[in-house]
């Protein structure tokens, strides 16, 4: 059958964090973190609160690996306990907003052949996004992307923060398919994480899984379709697949 729809993964497979992210961003969001804990009568030292957000990224990747979804909200109130901050719903859910916000400070740099791939299979297939977030939402990657002329390219978006299931559980795929009217039989995802992207792809129904190495090449457990360095390649590869 030959594909009707593609979805690709977008951390790490079509953009990554531009430098503004270390230069603007995670300075950003410790002072953010400094002021509530401040606005909580707790004050913290900056060290603490490099250390605390560390904990909370290593508490969130734990869930991740484990199939689960961990909010910013349940990631913001991680931190604050580590600190010792009284917990109040209302700082917890404003902090956590306000972490999120500030990647809208940040850019996005293009993976090989994103700029030149995306639009050409635009014009022939409906395309969609199907990603794992973190402190950067949904919502922020829509607004970068629209930011970067982008976000006009994707018939759907699927994000865990909004459908609340992490990759590779087969929901946060069908999710996208549903949305662009295709059956995952028809479809083809391409992504960087060997058991994430293909063995989700796969345990959805997809026809194909392709393996991104643009980035960082890895050994997956089970076989992709091919494996591509620059999303040009998928262009070539397309025809080839029926």
């Amino acid at each position: 059958m030959a594909v009707t729809a593609l979805t690709f993964d977008f951390w790490g497979t079509l953009f990554t964090e531009g430098p503004r992210f270390l230069e603007v961003v995670l300075p950003k969001r410790y002072e953010i973190l400094l002021d509530a804990t401040s606005e909580a009568g707790t004050p913290a030292d900056e060290d603490a609160v490099r250390e605390a957000y560390r904990a909370a990224a290593r508490a969130f990747r734990a869930a991740w690996e484990a199939g689960e979804m961990m909010s910013n909200y349940e990631r913001v109130a991680y931190i604050f306990k580590t600190l010792g901050v009284p917990f109040d719903e209302g700082l917890v859910a404003i902090t956590a907003r306000r972490l999120e916000d500030a990647a809208l400070e940040g850019d996005l740099v293009p993976l090989p052949g994103t700029r030149e791939a995306i639009p050409a299979l635009a014009q022939n297939h409906p395309l969609g996004i199907v990603s794992d977030t973190g402190l950067t939402p949904g919502r922020v990657i829509r607004e970068l992307l629209a930011r970067e002329n982008f976000a006009r390219y994707f018939y759907a978006m699927s994000f865990s923060d909004e459908t609340g299931t992490v990759k590779p559980q087969k929901e946060a795929f069908l999710k996208a398919l549903e949305a662009m009217g295709v059956a995952p039989e028809e479809a083809l995802h391409t992504g960087d994480l060997p058991r994430a992207d293909i063995e989700g792809a796969f345990a959805a129904g997809y026809a194909h899984a392709v393996l991104y190495t643009g980035r960082a090449a890895r050994n997956p457990t089970v076989k992709p379709t091919a494996a591509i360095a620059d999303h040009r390649e998928l262009v070539k590869l397309l025809p080839r697949l029926g």
